[in-house]
């Protein structure tokens, strides 16, 4: 009976707590934002309240907030954000898939197999390079142990589900090729089975990409995909991505440093989106991506930074892009023309 008179009192205080469109815009306007009218009464419904002000009312973490005064100001941030998605979005894909037919081909040829038994036996032991170093290889063991987990639960739920390209090997009574698997594992699945390859595969990948050894690129390539994954996921799912909030961990600074040491790119730490793009631009001149869509693709940010900056206060703009920006997509429009 407690139980139950705690759970009515808390749907009531909900209840209580919800608000209509109209006391929404009033919420806003006591909050200090100057908003009117059925025109922005309508885009906040279509933006969503919480999406919206809610979501572009801080940069990064909560107690960092910004200075809104205006509805429009929450408009720009959407748009800005929604921008910057529909550029960053054909070029991910892109880069992930690319990324995974190079894996793809240099494993096959490693395993001399299609087929995961044969994969893990013969070129996903990067855990046995780390005998020397018991808690690394405790470390590497896990994550191959845990990969295997992840894959055969990948390959139940598709079939499940009835994916064509799965479910017409179970069906057959056959084993399940590799290249049918990289069609439906996600980016940090993915990431996992780069971390797992043994350094001979990583080598040949990053050499194909032409990649600098002397920054250690076979071992920051993996780290590079987890950093890409946080990004795609966010893009992918709508998530907020004009302050890096999606940031699920801290990013190896080595990625910066080879950025550095083998683009002259300066000053990558990843603290905004710009990094991410430049990374993006750096991966798509490596993958040899047409350079007429590379530099399309740093030109439209460049514009886009233009538009709002235009349309933004100053000390909410600079909270989310900093002053080497421009600088930073300049070195890299550079690094871009001069790698055909």
């Amino acid at each position: 009976a407690y139980f139950k008179l705690q759970l009515t009192l808390m749907t009531l205080a909900n209840r209580g707590a919800m608000k209509t469109l109209d006391e929404l815009m009033q919420h806003l306007c006591d909050n200090g934002i100057a908003c009117s009218g059925e025109l922005q009464k309508r885009e906040l419904k279509n933006l969503g309240y919480y999406h919206g002000y809610k979501g572009y009312r801080f940069a990064g973490i909560a107690k960092n907030r910004l200075h809104l005064q205006s509805f429009e100001q929450i408009s720009s941030l959407n748009s800005f954000d929604m921008a910057l998605k529909s550029s960053i979005y054909p070029r991910i894909i892109a880069v992930e898939t690319a990324l995974k037919n190079y894996t793809l081909e240099e494993v096959l040829q490693d395993a001399e197999s299609p087929f995961l038994d044969q994969i893990f036996a013969q070129s996903l032991n990067a855990y046995k390079e780390c005998r020397g170093a018991k808690k690394q290889y405790k470390i590497e063991l896990l994550r191959r142990l845990r990969l295997r987990n992840e894959m055969d639960s990948l390959l139940s739920q598709r079939y499940k589900s009835s994916v064509p390209v799965i479910q017409h090997f179970f069906d057959a009574d056959k084993q399940v090729p590799i290249w049918s698997i990289f069609e439906v594992i996600t980016l940090g699945t993915f990431g996992a089975f780069y971390k797992c390859l043994d350094s001979r595969v990583k080598q040949a990948i990053v050499q194909e990409l032409n990649m600098p050894s002397n920054f250690n690129s076979a071992s920051l390539l993996g780290d590079i995909i987890f950093t890409l994954k946080d990004l795609r996921n966010a893009v992918a799912h709508n998530g907020i991505v004009v302050d890096v909030r999606f940031k699920s961990n801290s990013v190896n600074q080595g990625i910066g440093k080879l950025l550095n040491g083998d683009s002259n790119i300066t000053g990558i730490n990843f603290n905004e989106i710009t990094d991410y793009i430049v990374l993006l631009a750096y991966l798509l001149t490596k993958l040899q991506f047409a350079r007429a869509d590379r530099t399309k693709f740093l030109d439209d940010f460049l514009a886009i930074l233009g538009e709002y900056k235009a349309s933004l206060p100053q000390p909410i703009f600079s909270k989310l892009v900093s002053s080497q920006a421009v600088r930073k997509i300049q070195e890299a429009r550079k690094f871009s023309d001069g790698n055909d």
